[in-house]
């Protein structure tokens, strides 16, 4: 990737403006405003460990002790 991206071979859309009401979620400063951005930083917290995937690879024996 860092290479690719270096040499300017990879180009990223640009980020469009959100909708004014997930604006206010993120930017606003009242109580509700900032529950939401606490709450979801939890989510990603929880869903970061939750997406991680496990292949056991079953070409090492693991019953032998050293």
């Amino acid at each position: 990737f860092k290479a690719y991206y270096k040499k300017g071979n990879i180009v990223f859309p640009l980020i469009r403006k959100p909708p004014l009401y997930l604006s206010y979620l993120f930017i606003g400063n009242n109580l509700l405003y900032r529950a939401f951005r606490i709450n979801i930083q939890i989510y990603n917290y929880t869903f970061a460990f939750i997406l991680i995937s496990y292949k056991k690879n079953t070409r090492i024996n693991f019953s032998y002790r050293i």
